[in-house]
C-alpha cells in the first residue's frame, strides 16, 4: 500500500515535471522568437539611421524622426516593463502617447492629401451645359426638349 501510494506521488510528480518543461519548452520558443524579432528590427533601426538626412524631403525627414521616437520610446517601454517597474505614472507614457498623436496627425494629412479631388474645371463645363438643356414634364418623367419633340413627331406619325 505505501509503495502504491509512493508510485502515485512519483507519477503526479513526473507529470507536474513534463508539464513543467512544456511550459518551458515554449517559454524558449518565445524567447527566441522575440529575440530573432529585435534582430530584425535592429536592422532596420541601422537603415533608418544611414540614411542621409539631406537626401530626404522635410516630410520624409518628420516621418522618419517620428517613427525613431515611437520605435525607441517602445522599445525602453519593453525593457522597464521587464524589468518590473511600475510604468503607471513613468515619463515614457507621455512620449509614446506624443509620438503615437504625432503619427496619427501625419496619416491624416497624407489621407487628405491622397483623397480624391474635385475637378472644379470639368464641374464647371458640366454645370454650364446642364444649364442650357430645358426640361418638359412629360407624364411625370422629365424629358429635354428635343425629347419632347421627337416624341409628338412619333405620336404624329403613328396616327
Amino acid at each position: 500500500m505505501a509503495q502504491n501510494k509512493g508510485s502515485k506521488i512519483r507519477k503526479h510528480n513526473l507529470a507536474f515535471l513534463n508539464r513543467r518543461s512544456m511550459e518551458n519548452k515554449q517559454m524558449f520558443e518565445k524567447v527566441n522568437k522575440l529575440a530573432s524579432k529585435l534582430d530584425i528590427l535592429e536592422k532596420d533601426l541601422n537603415t533608418a539611421k544611414s540614411y542621409r538626412l539631406s537626401s530626404l524631403n522635410t516630410d520624409a525627414q518628420i516621418k522618419l524622426d517620428t517613427y525613431l521616437t515611437y520605435v525607441n520610446s517602445t522599445l525602453f517601454w519593453m525593457h522597464l516593463k521587464l524589468n518590473g517597474s511600475d510604468m503607471s505614472s513613468h515619463y515614457i507614457l507621455h512620449d509614446l502617447r506624443r509620438a503615437k498623436d504625432m503619427l496619427a496627425r501625419e496619416k491624416a494629412m497624407n489621407d487628405s492629401l491622397t483623397a480624391p479631388r474635385l475637378d472644379i474645371s470639368a464641374s464647371q463645363r458640366f454645370i454650364a451645359s446642364g444649364m442650357h438643356t430645358r426640361f418638359i414634364e412629360m407624364d411625370g418623367i422629365m424629358v429635354t426638349k428635343e425629347q419632347y419633340k421627337r416624341s409628338l413627331a412619333e405620336c404624329a406619325n403613328i396616327n
